[in-house]
């Protein structure tokens, strides 16, 4: 399975999913995207709420969040997985995986996903569908305004979660991410996943 995992970063201005490529939209990105076969978020926000009970035909939601948390009806259900160690410096990205209970490396266990941010969720939801190369568009960890409204939380910490699934997944960026993941452009990532 091939997969491209679609973020609101804007770099993904513009996008249009190949055909034949498994797309998981992450949060908002489900509202602009020509088509997508999944949705994922670790955050039960209000507009993520909303949007799971305004589901797009076709597409099968799916959220990984505390147990608390009482989802609509028909949305399938992962365990959120967070830990929290002794807190680092403030305002590095390793306070920021601290801040957010984020767990490095993808869960192996069923029904399971680290936390840390909801694209690198949405990771562990492909890894669990059993995909074995994925792009991320989109996925800039960057201050800037998303593709269609709103402005992200610091997102300095993303390289340290991506990077941690490298031995576990073949996974490519085509945003603007700076970190050890190998880097392409849409075109050329797009066209490594139907290689």
């Amino acid at each position: 399975m091939r997969c491209v995992i679609v973020a609101s970063g804007p770099s993904a201005e513009g996008f249009v999913p190949p055909a034949g490529v498994t797309v998981i939209a992450v949060n908002g990105a489900i509202e602009w995207l020509a088509r997508a076969d999944y949705w994922f978020t670790l955050d039960p926000s209000a507009d993520n709420m909303r949007r799971m009970k305004r589901r797009r035909h076709g597409v099968k939601y799916c959220a990984a969040v505390s147990d608390y948390i009482v989802l609509p009806a028909g949305i399938d259900r992962y365990k959120r997985i967070a830990r929290r160690g002794e807190a680092p410096a403030r305002s590095t990205p390793e306070w920021w995986l601290w801040r957010w209970s984020a767990v490095l490396g993808l869960n192996k266990e069923a029904g399971q996903i680290n936390t840390g941010n909801s694209a690198y969720g949405a990771l562990g939801l492909a890894y669990h569908l059993g995909a074995e190369r994925v792009a991320l568009v989109g996925v800039d960890a960057s201050a800037e305004e998303r593709v269609g409204r709103g402005w992200p939380n610091d997102l300095s910490h993303l390289p340290l979660l991506f990077e941690s699934a490298l031995s576990q997944i073949d996974v490519i960026n085509c945003g603007a991410m700076v970190s050890k993941l190998p880097a392409m452009s849409i075109a050329e990532g797009m066209e490594w996943l139907t290689q």
